[in-house]
């Protein structure tokens, strides 16, 4: 967004503004849509420039709807994707959504990368008692029903985004803790291993040095595999309604608009479309990352 006001430049999605500022009384935050339908912005030195889309992302737009007409409704040249029941802009909210997933998934994929790392790493070069004891935590811990899980942080916390991704990182790591043991059981036996025990190295320094870096291969082969569970989980639980809860966009809390509102087919086929679209880019990813990681080589019969 771009304000040109009395010869001065203002970028109000970077920084903050009064509405003194811009010839207002208040030094709270203008609302500049009004705020360009005033006297001041009708002459012709001054103006402002909004972005294509220029909702947001909880905003009702009841004055954009047509006269005699209440939301949810269609795709529209104004709202290209229609509105949802209290007439917030579709578009933005999927836009939003995708960042809030993202960021969700993003952060629970650092989580189990660390924790599976760290427990599976210990279980694999250390074995014997401590090994058994580990495993058998694990079992216990992957045993947990994840949505009764929730269910109970809820009641006791509520829902919030830091309940959700506490909840889901204590037990997503389980399956990926599995792969690291076996890269740290089968890595343990090699020469350099040995050499390094030979040289005086300490067992954090072969971990941290020698094991973990040749133990990377399912990590990032599983990277983007682990991103689009994330992002499903995230989906289902807003549909089921145990997810991340209202104000915040969510493709899955759309679809679910949808879902009661079945004559909608916006709010069922664009979130669903953004989601699947997510998925297959990422799965694709994750065939690329495969295929440049793999360890056997490639023969050519030509």
């Amino acid at each position: 967004m771009f304000v040109y006001y009395e010869s001065k430049v203002s970028f109000p999605i970077l920084f903050f503004y009064p509405e003194s500022n811009f010839g207002g009384e208040n030094l709270t935050e203008p609302n500049y849509k009004k705020l360009n339908k005033s006297i001041q912005f009708q002459n012709k030195n001054n103006l402002m420039l909004f972005p294509p889309i220029p909702y947001g992302v909880n905003e009702d737009n009841l004055e954009s709807l047509e006269e005699g007409s209440n939301p949810p409704s269609k795709p529209s040249l104004i709202h290209w994707f229609g509105t949802d029941d209290r007439g917030r802009d579709v578009f933005t909210r999927i836009i939003y959504g995708y960042r809030l997933a993202m960021t969700f998934s993003l952060i629970l994929v650092f989580l189990e990368i660390i924790l599976a790392s760290i427990i599976g790493g210990i279980q694999g070069y250390f074995v014997g008692r401590l090994d058994l004891i580990l495993q058998r935590i694990i079992e216990i811990l992957s045993a947990i029903p994840f949505l009764y899980l929730i269910l109970i942080m809820g009641a006791f916390f509520g829902r919030s985004f830091m309940v959700l991704l506490v909840t889901y990182g204590a037990l997503s790591w389980i399956g990926l803790s599995y792969y690291m043991r076996g890269e740290f059981l089968k890595l343990r036996s090699q020469q350099f291993v040995d050499a390094a025990k030979t040289l005086g190295a300490s067992s954090t320094s072969i971990i941290l040095k020698h094991l973990l870096p040749n133990a990377l291969t399912p990590l990032v082969t599983f990277l983007p595999f682990i991103l689009v569970s994330a992002i499903s989980v995230l989906s289902a639980l807003d549909f089921l309604g145990y997810g991340i809860p209202a104000p915040n966009p969510s493709w899955g809390e759309l679809i679910g608009q949808g879902r009661e509102r079945l004559t909608t087919w916006w709010l069922i086929t664009f979130p669903s479309l953004a989601l699947f679209f997510t998925i297959l880019l990422s799965g694709f990813v994750g065939e690329g990352l495969r295929d440049a990681f793999d360890p056997k080589e490639k023969v050519s019969y030509e």
